[in-house]
């Protein structure tokens, strides 16, 4: 056999292993790519699934539990281009009722990295997540062109904003509130967002406050009720915040 014949014979063999390697990721269960790339990340929470289907490169989880609260489905196609860069690449999809946020993500093996994230979900959610002590009302709309996180490091990078529009909160029923925006940030491994409030908001609020996944956070918050508030809105203010010798509240908490 001469040299050429040689090559000839390596390359066709290189791209019959290739074709084969491609056909074996094309058919892989969905099932089992999840349960390998859930070994291989150090996610800030426990997330569980009902069901997956589907394949590799397009599937679906069902009955996704976070932390154990309910949080819908979630469903993802491939983007093989990332690949080139040694990430995995995917166009995610969260459902849940009438919810919905679409992202894309990008899985290294050092860092988990987020983009484009848009879309909205009831404020009662962010209640039943978080276990608060209060019930929530509004919607919430999510604009993030990028968050980054890395398991040792944290937060490393986020840009973007959060609207809260016709936000309330309150027992036993939500107490009207307002409109709010926070610009997010990264800081020092946190997630930081700066918290600002539209000028007809029955309670103005200005301030920052921030999130760690070690499951550090802080809130520092100036916060105003208008003259016409309801009266249980104040009394709330002056059981959780300081008064303020100009009649505002301010509202430190700090914990994990």
């Amino acid at each position: 056999m001469t040299r050429p014949q040689a090559k000839r014979i390596a390359g066709a063999a290189a791209l019959l292993l290739l074709v084969y390697l491609a056909a074996l990721a094309f058919l892989l269960p969905a099932d089992i790519a999840w349960r390998a790339a859930e070994a291989r990340l150090e996610l800030p929470v426990t997330v569980a699934t009902a069901s997956v289907s589907g394949r590799f490169w397009s599937g679906q989880a069902d009955g996704l539990r976070v932390d154990g609260h309910e949080a819908g489905s979630v469903n993802w196609r491939l983007q093989p281009a990332a690949l080139l860069r040694g990430r995995l690449g995917l166009a995610l999809r969260w459902e849940s009722g009438s919810d919905r946020v679409d992202m894309r993500v990008r899985l290294g093996t050092r860092s988990t990295q987020a983009a484009n994230v848009r879309g909205g979900l009831d404020a009662s959610r962010i209640q039943a997540w978080f276990d608060l002590p209060l019930l929530l009302d509004g919607r919430l709309e999510l604009d993030l062109p990028r968050v980054r996180w890395t398991p040792d490091g944290g937060f490393t990078d986020a840009g973007g904003t959060l609207l809260w529009a016709g936000a309330g909160a309150g027992l036993p029923r939500p107490i009207r509130l307002g409109d709010y925006r926070a610009e997010l940030a990264a800081d020092a491994g946190a997630l930081a967002v700066r918290i600002d409030s539209g000028p007809d908001s029955t309670l103005a609020a200005v301030g920052d406050a921030s999130w760690h996944p070690a499951g550090e956070y802080r809130v520092d918050l100036e916060l105003r009720a208008a003259a016409d508030a309801d009266r249980n809105l104040v009394a709330a203010l002056d059981s959780i915040a300081q008064r303020q010798a100009d009649g505002a509240h301010r509202l430190q908490l700090r914990g994990r």
